[in-house]
């Protein structure tokens, strides 16, 4: 190793959550509901949906899926703007070509009233299942 230079670094392999959400599932959520949200403590949003039932043409008894976006960068607004729309279908959810490994774009719009935010977060977590029925 010539002088001067540092040894590699062992750096743990990014998190297959981050890496993989939400490129290529925008067709996941297409009119998902929104059935919850949960803002804070720390500049972070969590999203409770229920998606569109696989292989049936009317909605309902989806699955429960929650989305945590972590250090959101434009809080503020995004807080403001989630305390309002909790039942409201989305139209889409995907992620720009903007987003870098740090820096999530998220964007948002949802059906019934045409609106679309954009989430700037550094940190997205891969959906869990949380169940089946909305309770």
């Amino acid at each position: 190793m010539p002088i001067g230079t540092s040894k590699r670094r062992n750096l743990p392999a990014r998190s297959e959550s981050v890496r993989d959400f939400p490129i290529g599932t925008e067709g996941e959520y297409y009119g998902a509901i929104v059935r919850g949200t949960k803002t804070g403590p720390r500049r972070e949003l969590t999203l409770l949906l229920e998606t569109w039932p696989k292989g049936k043409t009317a909605f309902g008894s989806g699955d429960l899926v929650a989305i945590r976006f972590g250090s959101i960068a434009n809080y503020e607004t995004v807080q403001k703007y989630f305390t309002k729309i909790p039942g409201d279908s989305l139209h889409y959810l995907r992620e720009l070509k903007e987003s870098t490994a740090r820096r999530r774009v998220i964007e948002m719009e949802f059906d019934r009233t045409g609106d679309r935010i954009i989430i700037l977060a550094g940190k997205v977590s891969k959906p869990a299942r949380e169940s089946t029925r909305p309770t």
